[in-house]
């Protein structure tokens, strides 16, 4: 993958596929661009698809300092990456950690988001949340990454992936500890996620908004992204039912995640 220099003092990894509106696919904590696997051939058919590992994973910069990290700092990030890619506006979706990324860019540049999709997202970090990160924090603090994954898709997975997936489950794994990301990094994303609060500002942005939540999320439960569909002026809320609607619904539902957004954007920008 390429690595872009952006003016933010980061080198960035990405990958460009498609045409059309440009689309920036921003993922979650510790994850990189691999996660949007089902989503892109899916999206490149209508969109020019932008994928990139955020700063701390993938081949991206990794910060010395994790509490330097922010939702801020990787929404002017994400700015920057689409200044280098000379794209103006963008069409922005980003899941868990990469939603709140995407509401820091509607709040800090919204005239560079023409719509947002917040997947699996919160508003505020409250004392409930921050404990349940705490439980993926320690190994990462402790270098045990190979507990982190484990107990990330303990998370992030339902429990009928779990039970009945084992397979995929492991090849989840192998391939995360193949090249798991720097722990300072991943320690950044958490750091970011434990500070994010955004809830009260949200009722400043303008652009179109999808909100999605799985029923069976355990990690961020759904009552946060209702909670954040509510402060964002006729945003619309989607709750993904059945036994496989996980925070990591956009590959347990790849099928049905991909077919509700893809509606979703295009009938948003008639």
């Amino acid at each position: 993958m390429p690595l872009a220099k952006l003016s933010t003092g980061v080198e960035i990894s990405y990958e460009v596929q498609g045409e059309g509106e440009p689309l920036l696919l921003v993922m979650g904590t510790g994850a990189d661009h691999r996660f949007w696997a089902a989503q892109v051939p899916a999206y490149a058919g209508r969109y020019r698809t932008i994928v990139y590992d955020s700063r701390g994973v993938g081949g991206s910069t990794v910060p010395d300092d994790p509490s330097t990290c922010s939702m801020a700092v990787m929404a002017d990030d994400a700015v920057a990456l689409l200044d280098a890619l000379d794209i103006g506006r963008a069409h922005v979706s980003g899941l868990s950690l990469g939603s709140t990324v995407a509401q820091e860019m509607c709040l800090r540049h919204p005239d560079r988001v023409a719509s947002a999709q917040l997947h699996g997202t919160w508003g505020r970090s409250d004392e409930w949340f921050v404990r349940m990160i705490e439980t993926l924090e320690h190994p990462v603090k402790h270098g045990d990454m190979k507990a982190f994954i484990r107990y990330a898709l303990m998370w992030i997975t339902s429990p009928t992936f779990l039970e009945e997936q084992g397979e995929a489950v492991r090849g989840m794994e192998a391939a995360f500890l193949e090249a798991p990301p720097h722990p300072r990094g991943v320690l950044g994303h958490i750091h970011a996620d434990k500070t994010h609060d955004a809830l009260d500002r949200l009722g400043a942005i303008a652009c179109p908004v999808l909100v999605t939540a799985g029923e069976q999320d355990v990690q961020v439960p759904p009552r946060y992204g209702r909670a954040v569909a509510e402060r964002i002026p006729g945003a619309k809320f989607h709750l993904f039912r059945g036994p496989h609607a996980s925070h990591l619904a956009c590959v347990e539902m790849a099928e049905e995640f991909n077919r509700v957004t893809l509606d979703w954007m295009l009938a948003s920008s008639q």
